[in-house]
């Protein structure tokens, strides 16, 4: 396996994002703020105006940031763009990274044994949708996760984005509001695929999560298996 040093350098526009991202949670910038003009911006963080713009139509595109003509650019107000990045909880062992996701698969199937009853047991069949995820493009764990058969009765893996939080919120006007996260280790599955460098029956990280809705109705199951040598499991508390 390759250490993470030798991959390749991260591009400074996905940088400046992640910075942007991490600031954001911090508190630095609130959500319906205004950030200072893109010239102010980019002379503060010392970068070109071109590579500042990139990191910001990025995060316009990742719902978290939005651009008004002849406004500005402001921090945009919709929690679920902020959940996305305070949920996931695997960052690079060098420091945090901008996530995003590969559809692998999207099946629709009889609800195996091992799920728990989702939505309340509404239906007998779910969803299962199974992805690569990556840290500032390098690739880092694999996701299965399902949710209720109930909510749709067909779906292409166009329609799904980087966040699937965000995805129920438009689609199903579903919000999670709770989520538990159980960590431990357990092999690679089966279906792992290059150019995560985990390979089937290696011993990974593996994180088992359940998630709520506000009416504790249980919306998501997911399992996630992670690459230890070029990712770790994070979980901060601030007050």
């Amino acid at each position: 396996m390759k250490s993470v040093s030798s991959t390749q350098p991260v591009p400074v526009y996905l940088q400046l994002a992640d910075l942007l991202i991490r600031q954001i949670q911090a508190g630095y910038w609130h959500q319906g703020e205004r950030l200072p003009t893109e010239a102010v911006l980019a002379a503060s963080l010392n970068v070109a105006v071109g590579t500042l713009r990139k990191a910001l139509a990025l995060l316009a595109e990742k719902d978290v940031l939005e651009r008004v003509q002849g406004s500005g650019t402001y921090v945009k107000r919709a929690t679920g763009s902020k959940r996305h990045y305070e949920l996931f909880r695997l960052e690079l062992v060098t420091g945090p990274g901008l996530p995003t996701a590969r559809i692998l698969d999207v099946a629709r199937m009889k609800h195996p044994p091992h799920v728990p009853s989702l939505a309340n047991g509404t239906a007998s069949e779910v969803w299962r949708v199974r992805r690569m995820r990556f840290l500032n493009q390098t690739p880092v764990a694999l996701e299965e996760i399902w949710f209720s058969g109930a909510h749709c009765a067909t779906l292409q893996a166009e329609e799904l984005g980087d966040s699937m939080y965000l995805f129920y919120q438009n689609r199903f006007q579903t919000w999670i509001a709770r989520v538990e996260d159980r960590l431990s280790a357990a092999p690679t599955p089966p279906w792992a695929q290059p150019p995560l460098e985990l390979v089937p029956g290696a011993c990974a990280g593996f994180v088992e999560r359940v998630s709520w809705t506000a009416s504790q109705v249980l919306a998501e199951f997911s399992h996630t298996w992670f690459d230890p040598a070029a990712c770790r499991y994070a979980s901060r508390l601030s007050q």
